[in-house]
C-alpha cells in the first residue's frame, strides 16, 4: 500500500494555485525546458523529445512512496500556468529538502518565486506532509541574481559554491533558522495576503 496516496499535496497562494503535475502538463513542460529564455540560468535547452523523457520520470516520481521529489504546476486564479516548483531529497539524507522553480517568462519579475517559495518551506518546516524537514537548501548559477535576491530576502544562510553542483551557489535554511525568524515570515506572508500591486524583484 502507498503510504503517499492520501496526501493532499495541493497548497494555495495568495497568487498561486499549486498542484502535482499529471499528464495534462506535458505542454507546460515543454515549453520551460525548450525555451532557451527559461532555461539560461539552469542549463542548454532540450529538445521536445529529451524534455517529454524528462516528462515521463516526473509523472513517476509524483506516484513514489517513500518521497523522492515532488512536481508542481503553478497556475494563477483563471488556472493559467505560471511554471512549475519542486521539492527532492536524498535516501542518505531524507531531512534534507531541496528547492526548484521554473517561471514561464510572461511570470517573471513579479515576486512569484519569492511568493511561492514562503509558502512552501512554510509547509515544509511545519511538516504539513510528514517529510520531517530539518534543512532546506537551494542551488542558483552565480548569474542569476533574482534566485541570489529571493535566498537574501528569506533569510537563507549562503554557503557558497558548492563543487558538486558544478560550482553553483549554494543556499541553506535550518528548521531552528526558521523558527527564530518565524515573525519576518509571517510578515511576509501577510504582504503577500494583503497587497495586490505587482511586485518586482
Amino acid at each position: 500500500m502507498n503510504a503517499g496516496a492520501d496526501i493532499d499535496w495541493r497548497f494555495e497562494t495568495p497568487r498561486i494555485r499549486a498542484r502535482l503535475i499529471d499528464s495534462r502538463d506535458r505542454d507546460l513542460y515543454r515549453n520551460l525546458y525548450t525555451d532557451p529564455a527559461v532555461m539560461a540560468h539552469i542549463g542548454p535547452a532540450m529538445n521536445v523529445a529529451d524534455a517529454d523523457a524528462l516528462f515521463e520520470k516526473v509523472l513517476g516520481w509524483n506516484a513514489e512512496w517513500p518521497m523522492r521529489a515532488r512536481f508542481w504546476r503553478m497556475a494563477d486564479a483563471s488556472d493559467a500556468p505560471i511554471g512549475l516548483y519542486s521539492i527532492t531529497r536524498r535516501k542518505i539524507a531524507p531531512d534534507k529538502i531541496e528547492l526548484g522553480q521554473m517561471i514561464l517568462p510572461q511570470w517573471q519579475s513579479q515576486r512569484l518565486g519569492l511568493e511561492v517559495t514562503v509558502w512552501i518551506v512554510g509547509l515544509l518546516m511545519n511538516d504539513r506532509w510528514g517529510l520531517g524537514t530539518d534543512d532546506v537548501v537551494a542551488h542558483n548559477m552565480s548569474e542569476n541574481t533574482r534566485v541570489n535576491r529571493i535566498g537574501v530576502a528569506l533569510g537563507f544562510e549562503h554557503m557558497g559554491k558548492d563543487a558538486e553542483t558544478d560550482h553553483q551557489e549554494a543556499w541553506r535554511l535550518t528548521h531552528t533558522a526558521w523558527l527564530a525568524n518565524h515573525q519576518a515570515w509571517q510578515s511576509l506572508m501577510q504582504t503577500f495576503s494583503t497587497q495586490s500591486e505587482t511586485y518586482t524583484i
